[in-house]
């Protein structure tokens, strides 16, 4: 990547920063012979000017402008199936805007009239030495240290200042690059966008813009009153000029959010040649039926529901409630299947499959060190990130069978009630120190249990295995799982989840009757019932191909629920 070069970059915004100011336009005057020319400052981090020239900054033609700043990391879970298609579709694009190992490794920075605002790039310029010139830019802020931890996300600074008093302060401290997924690796940015464009928190976008790398964006010196606050505003300027080799500047031409994460798939699917696979949605529905049944070790009840999950949204807020998610506690996990490494596997087959996943072992240490929820830290003024900070679609997959006996601590009752509000609510509470501000999610969540799950589900399926051989189970599915099937599969997902869905007034006059009937018999269905009948009912349509309920949709979703109540001994509606 060169210096001024327009690139392009997915990612999902974490952090918003304050709105950064900026000289739009700015006069210069060279000194040897006076003459003065305007300068423009957009779209770079530091304003130029020649060998001989100074700008005049009381001059009346200078113009200030203001642009937002966001932080945005890797999707978080982004599969690697994923990052492979976008890597063929771009084979001389490197890996900045995904989350693969992305550790700082040699790169070349190849010059092509371009230059750091400070001076030109040698040809071949390494990292180290990228990182050697943001030492020396450091100035008066004295020495940096940086060690970069296993995980890749993290780097140790150590800053020294003087105030103007003569006070010399000097902040050591591990500056977290804000990743929600612990190891996660991958190359974060900060875009600094001018058009009126809002981003919200989560939201994962895609922007082309210029690339701003210089060295002396590192850190930069700061005057100061008065000596005691000079170690928190160090650490507050460390946190947000983080070394531009590892946290790449971005101005930004154009933006825009994305609906989808899909390579597979156009941004826009209204003229997309793909939708016909909707022609054949219930064909698709039946290959990845079959293979899910195998993977289920026979059991077409848990494969039919776990389509459903597969396909589940939110699509609608109404108070509290959020409707269209179908979260899903497949229970009966025995020791001999978790011996096998069978929730492992089930998931590498999941991961396969959608575009975005993670697998997390609910062990005791896990629960009781994990940061689950993002916390705000004023001193750095940084949100710092929790494994709850997903983006929506992304598939959460919880292994309850590794949770052994014993007691959670506080923090792992916190991250308990966290889990509970997801899966439940679809709300995660930030912490803000006096305050929580609650951030709407929209995870699917799969839990794996050998009893009952901990935290309730809209939907307990109790396995029933017919056999339990789980490697040939999955020697099965690597045979059968042919690359243009898995491709047929991935399209299928996304665009069931994303198909217009509606309910006609002439359905729900039925469900209405029906309900009414069913309330008349010993075992009729409740107002509950009803509201989980429909969901189900509305992802067994998207999920055949349907944009609308129809007669025979809605039994086969009353006979799915009827069976997985009957396996939990509930009894039949």
């Amino acid at each position: 990547m060169r210096p001024n070069q327009v690139v392009r970059f997915r990612g999902m915004v974490q952090d918003m920063f304050d709105n950064e100011f900026f000289m739009d336009t700015y006069e210069v005057c060279n000194k040897n012979t006076g003459a003065t020319r305007l300068q423009p400052g957009r779209y770079k981090d530091i304003a130029e000017c020649g060998k001989d020239e100074t700008i005049i900054t009381s001059s009346p033609h200078c113009e200030t402008g203001d642009r937002l700043v966001y932080y945005c990391v890797p999707i978080p879970g982004e599969n690697e199936w994923v990052k492979k298609v976008y890597q063929d579709k771009n084979p001389h694009v490197g890996e900045a805007s995904s989350s693969h190992d992305t550790s700082q490794k040699k790169r070349c920075i190849a010059e092509e009239d371009s230059s750091y605002t400070t001076g030109n790039v040698c040809d071949n310029q390494t990292v180290e030495e990228m990182v050697s010139m943001e030492s020396e830019s450091m100035g008066e802020c004295g020495e940096t240290k940086r060690s970069k931890t296993d995980g890749g996300d993290e780097i140790t600074q150590e800053y020294q200042g003087t105030g103007n008093d003569g006070t010399r302060a000097v902040a050591s401290l591990t500056v977290n690059l804000n990743f929600p997924i612990p190891e996660m690796k991958g190359t974060p940015c900060l875009l600094k966008i001018y058009d009126d464009l809002n981003f919200s928190l989560n939201e994962i976008i895609e922007v082309v813009g210029i690339l701003s790398v210089d060295p002396t964006l590192s850190s930069r010196g700061i005057d100061h009153e008065e000596g005691d606050s000079l170690a928190m505003d160090l650490e507050e300027e460390a946190a947000h000029n983080l070394p531009p080799s590892l946290v790449p500047r971005l101005h930004v031409l154009t933006a825009q959010k994305v609906s989808h994460t899909n390579p597979l798939l156009p941004t826009d699917l209204s003229c997309s040649k793909e939708l016909s696979v909707i022609q054949n949605m219930r064909e698709t529905r039946e290959m990845l039926c079959q293979v899910l049944q195998e993977a289920f070790l026979g059991d077409a009840l848990a494969a039919e529901l776990m389509i459903c999950h597969l396909v589940s949204s939110v699509y609608l807020r109404k108070d509290v409630i959020a409707l269209g998610k179908y979260s899903m506690n497949i229970s009966g996990v025995s020791k001999s299947l978790q011996e096998q490494q069978y929730t492992f596997l089930l998931y590498k087959l999941i991961s396969s499959l959608v575009t975005q996943s993670h697998f997390f072992s609910m062990t005791l240490s896990n629960m009781n060190t994990t940061n689950f929820i993002p916390k705000k830290d004023y001193q750095a003024n940084r949100l710092i990130s929790g494994l709850l900070q997903l983006s929506q679609h992304t598939h959460l997959v919880l292994d309850e069978t590794a949770l052994t006996a014993g007691q959670l601590d506080t923090k792992g009752v916190q991250n308990l009630t966290a889990l509970g509000n997801i899966i439940n609510w679809q709300k995660a509470d930030y912490e803000f120190q006096y305050h929580q501000i609650e951030q709407q999610t929209n995870i699917p969540v799969l839990i794996l249990s050998e009893g009952r799950a901990m935290i309730s589900s809209d939907a307990e399926v109790r396995l029933d295995p017919k056999h339990s051989d789980v490697p040939a189970a999955f020697r099965n599915i690597r045979s059968k799982l042919t690359p243009d099937m898995q491709q047929r599969i991935r399209l299928y997902l996304t665009i069931a989840r994303l198909i217009d869905y509606n309910l006609s007034d002439e359905m729900q006059k039925m469900v209405q009757d029906d309900f009414v009937h069913s309330r008349r018999d010993k075992n009729g269905i409740t107002a509950n019932d009803l509201h989980k009948l429909l969901v189900l009912a509305r992802l067994v349509a998207v999920s055949c191909g349907e944009t609308s309920l129809t007669c025979d949709v809605w039994k086969s979703a009353k006979v799915l629920e009827n069976e997985r109540n009957l396996r939990l001994n509930i009894g039949p509606h």
